[in-house]
């Protein structure tokens, strides 16, 4: 059944239960789905064990607000796959999936991209919270907000709403989780938010509200799917002009790339790409690659010829890429943090 937790009036309540109803069956569909079968992953209904508010009532950091009302666009894709993206987030969230295997302690943070002006649910987010949980590891998807939309803390919002995620998963409570084995997936503009996590360890963005802000935001292993990387010279432009806007400068730019040489900090790190990726081209995660080993970190980087750019779990079964989970579960393994 799910469980939603809501800090504030029975109205806030009531707001969140009604945009998460609780679907008995698909728990049960993603109990008895077989790892192997990915797509079994993206046709599941299963919604989140738990939804919490990120900020406590009147603590959120990054004001003004915009004046803008969030939304979920519902959409089915060409597969006849629900396909939801929040847009203009007002109300950031952290969703909980709970293991549906033994759990082995592990979990993750998932960050399902958008170009910092939408946000995935589905595709890169849910369905890949199930699989993860199929294996015993506890899943968080981010709801963050949208530096897009022209907050007051400018492109610090999806930072500070990612850096407050970590801690409260660290901080645990609702769920049971090992806090040195939480890794973070993201994926396009979501593995850029997931890259700014693992590289700006000591940047405080938000001032501490309670004990959750004083753990660490740093995650012990990151998962990058056909990350942005770059915000200067073959930027992409949708990422750039959303997270930085129109008249970003140089040093803005740079400020927020992670194609040169990185501070020795960051955690493992499992890069996929696809080489003709046509939305975010293959020389973000090359980049990557090479300022990561600059900096004498750890990093494993899988190249495909075949695939697309944003599959998630939806990808050709003839792909290699398409098989990129598997990798990763491998990956995990290898590095203690399954």
């Amino acid at each position: 059944m799910t469980r939603i937790v809501e800090a504030g009036s029975r109205r806030n309540m009531l707001k969140a239960a009604a945009l998460l109803p609780a679907v008995a069956a698909g728990a049960a569909r993603a109990q008895a789905a077989s790892p192997g079968d990915l797509l079994a992953f993206a046709r599941d209904t299963r919604e989140p064990d738990l939804v919490l508010p990120l900020w406590p009532e009147g603590k959120m950091p990054g004001s003004p607000i915009p004046a803008m009302t969030e939304r979920i666009d519902d959409q089915t894709d060409n597969a006849g796959l629900r396909y939801r993206v929040a847009e203009h987030v007002t109300r950031p969230t952290l969703s909980f999936f709970a293991p549906t295997a033994s759990p082995t302690g592990a979990s993750i943070l998932i960050l399902p991209g958008g170009g910092y002006s939408r946000v995935g649910i589905d595709r890169e987010g849910y369905e890949t919270a199930r699989w993860f949980n199929a294996q015993g590891i506890a899943a968080f998807v981010l709801r963050y907000r949208l530096p897009a939309d022209r907050w007051g803390g400018g492109a610090l919002v999806a930072l500070q709403d990612a850096q407050r995620a970590m801690r409260l998963i660290r901080a645990g409570g609702k769920w049971s989780i090992d806090p040195k084995r939480v890794s973070v997936l993201g994926g396009s503009a979501g593995g850029h938010l997931a890259i700014s996590l693992c590289v700006k360890v000591y940047d405080r963005t938000y001032p501490v509200i309670d004990a959750a802000d004083r753990l660490l935001t740093r995650p012990d292993g990151a998962i990058l799917l056909y990350p942005v990387v770059s915000m200067g010279a073959g930027a992409h432009t949708g990422s750039k002009l959303a997270l930085l806007g129109p008249d970003a400068s140089t040093a803005d730019a740079a400020a927020w790339s992670f194609d040169q040489r990185l501070p020795g900090i960051t955690p493992p790190i499992l890069l996929a790409h696809a080489v003709h990726d046509r939305v975010v081209p293959v020389d973000h995660a090359l980049a990557l690659f090479g300022a990561v080993r600059g900096s004498g970190g750890s990093i494993d980087m899988h190249l495909f010829e075949d695939g697309a750019h944003g599959l998630g779990l939806r990808g050709d079964p003839s792909w290699p890429m398409s098989d990129w989970p598997n990798l990763a579960r491998r990956w995990q393994q290898r590095n203690g943090l399954a």
